[in-house]
């Protein structure tokens, strides 16, 4: 484990907003590639949704260097969520944010059985 970085999986959830008919179109069209279960936590951002076209998640990878505080991850996080809707030209509300730390997750390994 390098210590001199830290690394985030950043969830930010959300509504969409003001959507318009094309844009509904769109997204209904694209549903197939938005699935959560299929979305990873890439540096720029993944996009997830259902059919309802309301509430929303964008997963993200954040490494930064250790030294700086956690909640500058869920910023960092934060605005690439924001960057990717606003690129996608989609209007949103009510976002929230949560990030896990990687190094800070601890792993249970099982037993081995004798």
């Amino acid at each position: 484990m390098n210590s001199e970085v830290r690394t985030f999986r950043v969830i930010v959830r959300g509504e969409f907003r003001d959507l318009s008919e094309a844009q509904r179109d769109r997204l209904r069209a694209e549903l197939d590639q938005h699935d959560l279960l299929t979305s990873g936590y890439p540096e720029s951002g993944s996009l997830s949704y259902d059919a309802e076209l309301r509430p929303f998640t964008v997963r993200c990878q954040v490494v930064q260097p250790a030294d700086r505080p956690d909640q500058e991850a869920t910023d960092t996080g934060t605005l690439v969520a924001i960057e990717l809707l606003e690129r996608a030209e989609l209007g949103y509300d009510r976002l929230r944010t949560s990030a896990t730390c990687l190094e800070d997750v601890k792993v249970n390994r099982p037993k081995a059985r004798r």
